[in-house]
């Protein structure tokens, strides 16, 4: 029995020292305490003899100058997880020093030299999935000499773009409305970039609202197709009352505090130019009319979808955006300033393509051998795309030429943007009967707006005209062009006036966050109203003797011609001529006579400048052509809603 108890007594205190013994910990393996010191070993002008490096590693080496060929050396990049990879090389001694990227199958990816001799060469960002090798070598023969191979190695993030990414096979997705942190790394970078667009994208040129059978003041298709083509059929709901925009650029809720809105109260006389004119009838076959007049109905154009696009700001990097096409064709291009952000609005895309590009890469910087592309290996940018608020409503980058003119329809509206600075939009009225358009540009914050209207280039070599141009109002005050007649197309230019800044005229103006609003009201031609541009006396208006004719003095400084042909009249012709005068403006009547070598003589002058009182010519007239000149007889004020009556009449 006692020798059982000590048996027992043994094997307790056994079981009691095993406890006591403190668990195993697994090898971890070689504590991290800095990058590895490598040096580099001879051969290895191969990928198969490549110096392997899996984590932060400095490689001190060496490049030999031989005359025949360019000595190379070989790295392979093999982390046990992905990571992205920082590769610096420093500079050759009196030598410029190159950087290959190859995959694992020795397609070359990416090529570095951006500098010049004797400067290192950097690739910030360098994703490794797997396995990369990199060749390092002088650029040319016969330059040799130590460098530095430094390597840092850290864990993706998220948001971020993985290089190489220059093509569209590599391109990086972006959803829209995220953003993503990239590097232009080095002068031959390029960042692709895929954007999908949601099916429930809101078209922007298929808006509803405004019958294109209406025979109320035609329409306008949507596309812009250039000058001449046949455009697409289209329609916009009625402008509600005019909104400025938010920061997302959205137009929401009431006009601004102090913003002048675009409504005018019903002008006394009830012309086009101010207040609402009289109800048009409607041909109850205006489509059937316009078919036998052998116009046929324009084809519709795929609706497009507006994007946002922000770019932040790189010091030293001179940005350039562009936007592609599925099939990789452009839609869009732009380049900024260095070391300017750029926010780009309304980039018109179509919504029959699913996914766009979005690539940004370095412009260009200096002249002949000293011209370089920009980057910045050591500040990323950061780039965001989203679907702008304004929908169906948006103008439609890029419309800075006419043939790229951003469709408008009768009683519809367009939002739009100035920015960046110097942008210039063009917009296109399309209808298919003859129409008198009222043409209203809203006013916007921080900027001094100029609304035109455009003549195409009428041949070869030619250039195009400005035929109207309204700059009356300053910073956030709005522009009007009344009456203008429209047959076939009409085109319109939104762009910032000209100021002097440091003894310098500059066009500098830019709002990208608040939209304006470009509105259009027709009516159609029945020759009781004036049709701009009457402004020179080529283009005088023809005047019907016992018919009156109603117009506007807008904008200041405008004059509008109107001519009588008399010259198959045998005789003298008696001729009263009145003038119904309007608020504000002393209007003058000047009544002139063509000579044959087109110039013109002044018969007989009105203008006593009594405010709105008539002014009168009577005159007896000898066969010939005759123009009378109505404007303010100051050409100091305008009215663009109130509307003169001029009468001329046979007889005593």
């Amino acid at each position: 029995m006692r020798r059982w108890g000590w048996v027992c007594v043994l094997a307790a205190t056994l079981v009691a020292c095993k406890d006591d013994k403190p668990s195993e910990v697994p090898d971890a393996g070689p504590v991290e305490t800095g990058p590895s010191a490598l040096t580099e070993q001879e051969p290895n002008e191969r990928p198969e003899q490549a110096l392997e490096l899996t984590r932060d590693s400095v490689v001190t080496a060496d490049l030999a100058a031989q005359p025949n060929k360019a000595d190379e050396d070989w790295y392979r990049l093999a982390p046990p997880a992905p990571r992205v990879a920082d590769v610096t090389v420093s500079g050759l001694p009196g030598g410029d020093i190159t950087l290959e990227v190859y995959d694992r199958d020795r397609n070359r990816l990416a090529a570095i030299n951006s500098e010049g001799d004797g400067k290192p060469e950097r690739f910030p960002n360098l994703y490794v999935e797997g396995e990369r090798w990199l060749r390092v070598a002088p650029a040319r023969k016969g330059v040799g000499g130590a460098y530095t191979l430094t390597v840092k190695m850290r864990a993706a993030n998220d948001g971020e773009e993985h290089e190489p990414n220059d093509r569209a096979v590599d391109a990086i997705a972006l959803p829209l409305g995220q953003t993503v942190t990239a590097f232009l790394g080095h002068a031959g970078d390029e960042d692709w970039y895929r954007v999908e667009l949601p099916e429930t994208a809101a078209p922007t040129s298929a808006p509803a609202g405004n019958d294109a059978d209406s025979g109320a003041g035609g329409t306008a298709p949507q596309g812009a197709s250039a000058p001449g083509e046949a455009p697409a059929e289209g329609a916009t709901p009625p402008p509600p009352s005019p909104v400025p925009g938010s920061e997302s650029g959205a137009a929401t809720g009431t006009p601004e505090e102090g913003a002048a809105p675009l409504e005018t109260p019903p002008s006394p006389t009830g012309t086009f130019g101010g207040g609402e004119p009289p109800a048009a009838p409607v041909p109850e076959t205006g489509v059937a009319q316009v078919t036998d007049a052998g116009v046929a109905a324009p084809p519709p154009e795929p609706p497009s979808v507006a994007l946002k696009i922000d770019l932040s700001a790189v010091e030293g990097v001179r940005p350039e955006v562009s936007v592609l096409s599925a099939a990789e064709a452009p839609l869009f291009s732009l380049r900024g300033k260095e070391g300017e952000a750029l926010t780009l609005r309304n980039i018109g895309v179509r919504a029959t393509d699913r996914v766009v590009y979005v690539v940004v890469k370095g412009g260009w910087t200096g002249a002949g051998k000293e011209a370089r592309r920009t980057f910045n290996a050591g500040t990323p940018y950061t780039l965001t795309v989203t679907q702008e608020e304004a929908g169906a409503n948006a103008e439609l980058e890029p419309n800075d030429e006419l043939y790229k003119a951003t469709p408008l329809t009768a009683g519809g509206y367009r939002e739009g943007f100035l920015a960046p600075k110097g942008d210039v939009d063009h917009f296109v009225l399309r209808t298919t009967e003859p129409v008198l358009a009222k043409v209203e540009l809203s006013g916007v914050e921080r900027l001094d707006l100029v609304l035109s209207m455009v003549e195409p280039p009428q041949g070869d070599g030619q250039q195009e005209t400005v035929l109207l141009r309204a700059n009356d109002g300053a910073v956030k005050e709005p522009e009007r062009l009344n009456n203008v007649s429209c047959t076939g197309a009409c085109y319109f230019r939104v762009e910032g006036a000209s100021r002097k800044v440091e003894g310098k005229w500059v066009k500098d103006f830019e709002n990208a966050e608040q939209p304006y609003r470009i509105t259009v009201t027709t009516v159609p031609d029945n020759g009781g109203e004036e049709r701009e541009p009457n402004n020179t006396v080529e283009r005088a208006q023809e005047l019907t003797l016992g018919k009156a004719v109603r117009g506007t003095v807008f904008p200041v400084k405008d004059t509008d011609y109107y001519r009588v042909d008399l010259s198959d009249r045998p005789v003298r012709t008696p001729l009263r001529a009145t003038l119904l005068g309007i608020l504000k403006v002393d209007v003058g009547l000047y009544l002139h006579r063509v000579q044959p070598d087109g110039k013109l003589s002044l018969v007989q002058t009105a203008d006593r400048a009594k405010g709105d009182q008539p002014e009168s010519i009577r005159f007896s007239a000898e066969p010939g052509v005759y123009i009378f000149e109505v404007r303010d007889a100051k050409n100091r004020e305008a009215n663009f809603q109130d509307s003169y009556q001029l009468t001329v009449e046979e007889g005593e």
